[in-house]
């Protein structure tokens, strides 16, 4: 008996400390994105061997399921995007039309920086997956997501658009809506070894070959002066006393004189006798 009661105790100091599972408690599925998955492969289709697909290159109907989802954006800062296309999902989870929005008007403040360091990778080359989540209250239920970032090509093979999916799963309820990063890692896909940068503008280059500026000759002192004097020059002259605002006069004549002497009282005669 003394053996056997032992034994539980043993047995309980082990399992202390950890989490057991009942064999009929399932774990819930994560959850699956097919929108998401659907662009990136098409993302992945178009870029080849390069860095990224143009823009041009983009056919909406080849993604048309996903359309509700996907956006597009111009890289109008490092960390910043501005909303060029949006789906109606996207429409719905702000309560109004956002286009010309930047992409920050979805998160919160916290997640804002997050979101601008996510950009800034895109930027460069890589693609971004963001899990999300929404923040919950009245009216505004649970709600889950995935953001997707994808970098595209200008007609000079630079990257200054992001096309991305905001795809999430759950009830809208009262807009607008505000997500959050989860406290799963993003994930930020490098460029592929080998792949064709993109490329970028480089100031001292432009200006190396940018055409030269003939040298301006020197101006006279005579010609300085003219230009200075406008074409049209305004008598500026004040106003003299006695004259009405508004209304030219002659300077040279002569101001209106008052009349000398003392006032005097003219009577009327006439009118009406009683």
């Amino acid at each position: 008996m003394s053996e056997s009661l032992s034994n539980v105790s043993s047995t309980i100091r082990d399992q202390a400390g950890k989490i057991l599972r009942l064999p009929f408690a399932l774990r819930a599925p994560a959850p699956e994105y097919p929108q998401c998955n659907r662009v990136l492969r098409y993302w992945d289709e178009l870029r080849g061997q390069r860095v990224a697909p143009r823009r041009a290159e983009v056919e909406p109907r080849h993604i048309a399921t996903a359309l509700e989802f996907t956006f597009v954006a111009e890289l109008v800062a490092p960390q910043v995007a501005r909303l060029r296309i949006a789906g109606n999902h996207l429409e719905h989870l702000l309560g109004m039309e956002p286009r010309g929005m930047p992409l920050g008007v979805f998160f919160t403040l916290d997640a804002r920086t997050e979101l601008g360091n996510a950009l800034d990778q895109v930027s460069k080359g890589a693609r971004a997956q963001l899990p999300i989540r929404a923040e919950s209250g009245l009216g505004k239920p649970a709600m889950d997501g995935l953001l997707l970032l994808l970098p595209l090509l200008d007609d000079d093979g630079r990257i200054t658009r992001v096309m991305g999916v905001f795809e999430t799963h759950g009830q809208i309820g009262r807009s607008p809506r505000r997500f959050k990063l989860t406290a799963q890692k993003m994930q930020i896909a490098q460029p592929m070894p080998g792949a064709q940068p993109a490329v970028t503008p480089n100031p001292v280059t432009e200006q190396r070959h940018a055409a030269p500026v003939a040298p301006r000759r020197p101006v006279p002192q005579a010609e300085m002066q003219a230009e200075k004097q406008p074409e049209l020059q305004h008598d500026l002259t004040p106003l003299r006393r006695g004259s009405r605002p508004g209304v030219i006069t002659n300077p040279e004549a002569p101001a209106a004189q008052p009349p000398r002497g003392k006032p005097q009282l003219r009577l009327i005669t006439g009118g009406r006798e009683d």
